[in-house]
């Protein structure tokens, strides 16, 4: 599993409900941009490589209604984890050893101390 892909499941975890539920991938990729907002042309233009089976005709949503409405009683360090997994552009993202390292952990971390 990627991070992106850990990001909706503690998503899920934390609301008992999916973040991105799509019928199809067409349908889940304009649900991840009316939460998250569309990513940049670059960025689109950067995955168009790879997902040559897709058309990538998306319209622009300048914002989406974003992450924390969907989510308001969780954690501001929970939420931050998310969002910081789910950015779009995979160099951006927070890595596997950042994440373990994130302040919502630090409970965990100082109970094995």
């Amino acid at each position: 599993m990627d991070l992106w892909g850990v990001g909706c499941v503690l998503f899920e975890v934390v609301s008992l409900f999916p973040l991105f539920p799509g019928n199809d991938e067409l349908d889940q990729v304009h649900r991840i941009h009316n939460i998250m907002g569309s990513p940049p042309k670059e960025l689109l233009d950067k995955f168009k490589k790879y997902a040559t089976h897709m058309e990538f005709n998306f319209p622009t949503i300048a914002e989406g209604t974003g992450l924390p409405k969907l989510i308001p009683h969780a954690s501001p360090e929970v939420v931050d984890l998310i969002l910081k997994l789910l950015i779009y552009n995979p160099d951006n993202r927070i890595t596997a050893s950042q994440a373990l390292k994130h302040a919502w952990f630090k409970e965990l971390r100082d109970q094995e101390k």
